[in-house]
């Protein structure tokens, strides 16, 4: 593997293990620190240049870091990488090694990476991002692209975003916009063309999704087949674009058998979901807050039930009995499967919502029942 030579603030570092890449850069681990990445652009240019610059000028990373557990909720850039003539190659920042918001939407990808997590984590996850995105739209920070991939959760809850360059963000009176979109997470005024200016509003539309992808154990609030015929192939993408979504119209849209029910989220959460994918879809202004969001999923969490017959099943109070036993009952697919006894319950708690519980006693079995089960799916 090729190894980078970068300069940071006169100091030559050395980057020889890829991270992670994409179409647009590469990101790699410092070698000389292991809490530290760079992420260097294949081809870097004035403007990325100048906004690198007007970034650390608006902002520090130490800004968004939490105090008390030295947690950061933004990846912000902490210093501009240069290559050996001074030109911008990238940017460092802080690493991480946690796993993408995506492990927790796929049944297959969250029972390997976290068996021992329950609804109610998801539902800790959930309120945790949508805390995060009221923080920055109060400081007048835009998400625009906020896609799982952007996302890292911890094993407590805890939620990082990355890719802080492509934030929209103002300084000294000028916008610097983000230009990326993700089409399945993209607000309906982004669609076909997945152009036009990105705002809070846009951000709250994609918001309400992945809150309800979350509380949905994966599946996504727009997913299905929509009843009437449409010009263009069926996809989240394009039920999007039409408004078709079983939350707000159930009889527009056939979902898969093995989808999890809306009545599972918790109603205050449904009574959002309703109003940004119903009124909200054409009226942007009408779509709830992420204070909102936060607000009502805290609610929710104070209110989740743990199941009589299996403590490892959490689901919210309104329900009068365990969903995730019904649906095993039906024969239907367990998203929690794993979590059946006392010992493999995860117990919450306010700070981080939820903390990282080992399952220490029987780890074998569970290894082997997660082969089994996923074998079979």
């Amino acid at each position: 593997m090729s190894v980078t030579e970068i300069f940071v603030n006169g100091r030559r570092l050395t980057c020889s293990t890829v991270l992670g890449s994409g179409t647009e850069s590469i990101v790699y681990a410092v070698d000389a620190d292991s809490r530290q990445a760079a992420k260097i652009y294949r081809e870097p240019d004035t403007e990325r240049s100048r906004r690198l610059e007007y970034m650390l000028r608006a902002f520090r990373a130490s800004q968004f870091v939490e105090p008390a557990s030295g947690h950061p909720g933004l990846v912000w850039p902490q210093d501009v990488a240069r290559d050996s003539t001074g030109a911008v190659l990238g940017y460092v920042m802080r690493r991480s090694d946690h796993h993408p918001l995506s492990t927790f939407l796929e049944h297959r990808t969250r029972l390997t990476a976290f068996p021992d997590k329950d609804w109610k984590f998801l539902l800790g996850v959930a309120s945790n991002l949508a805390q995060l995105v009221a923080i920055l739209h109060d400081q007048e920070i835009v998400v625009g692209d906020l896609a799982p991939s952007n996302i890292h959760v911890r094993a407590d809850g805890l939620i990082s975003f990355l890719d802080c360059d492509s934030l929209q963000f103002s300084f000294d009176g000028e916008v610097f916009a983000c230009h990326t979109v993700t089409p399945e997470y993209a607000a309906p005024e982004l669609l076909p063309e997945l152009a036009g200016p990105k705002s809070v509003e846009t951000d709250r539309f994609t918001l309400a999704v992945l809150v309800c992808q979350l509380l949905l154990c994966g599946d996504h609030p727009f997913h299905g087949i929509p009843v009437r015929a449409l010009d263009v192939d069926p996809s989240p993408e394009t039920n999007i674009q039409y408004g078709i979504t079983v939350l707000t119209a159930p009889s527009e849209v056939e979902v898969p058998a093995e989808a999890i029910e809306p009545g599972v989220l918790p109603p205050p959460v449904a009574a959002l979901a309703r109003q940004t994918f119903g009124s909200g879809h054409g009226t942007a202004g009408t779509r709830p807050a992420a204070q909102e969001w936060a607000e009502a999923l805290d609610l929710a969490w104070d209110d989740v039930r743990t199941c009589q017959h299996r403590p490892g099943h959490t689901y919210s109070g309104h329900l009068s009995e365990c969903p995730w036993c019904r649906r095993a009952g039906s024969g239907r697919f367990d998203p929690f499967p794993l979590l059946s006894s006392p010992a493999a319950s995860p117990a919450g708690t306010p700070g981080a919502k939820v903390p990282d519980v080992l399952l220490v006693v029987g780890a074998l079995v569970v290894l082997v029942l997660i082969v089994v089960l996923l074998a079979t799916r």
